[in-house]
């Protein structure tokens, strides 16, 4: 996936998901399940067409400030090659 630090590297990695899939949207999948300083949720990437090819999980810690310290980011569904 990617390893980034900071709001400009971390605007950049999405901006390539969106260059990588246009037309497509992220949406979220349930809700957020927080405990102190971690929380985990899942998503999907939508095409325009309805349909769901990639799907994820990310868990985020939190420092104390509440400022995003980590995001470890799992890809659960992914295209398969044709």
């Amino acid at each position: 996936m990617a390893d980034v630090r900071g709001h400009e590297q971390l605007a950049a990695v999405i901006a390539g998901a969106h260059e990588q899939f246009p037309g497509f949207e992220f949406r979220p999948l349930g809700s957020v399940d927080g405990h102190h300083t971690i929380a985990r949720f899942s998503w999907e990437l939508v095409a325009p067409d309805g349909s769901a090819p990639v799907a994820g999980s990310d868990v985020i810690t939190l420092a104390e400030d509440g400022r995003i310290r980590s995001v470890l980011g799992f890809l659960d569904r992914v295209p398969t090659a044709a």
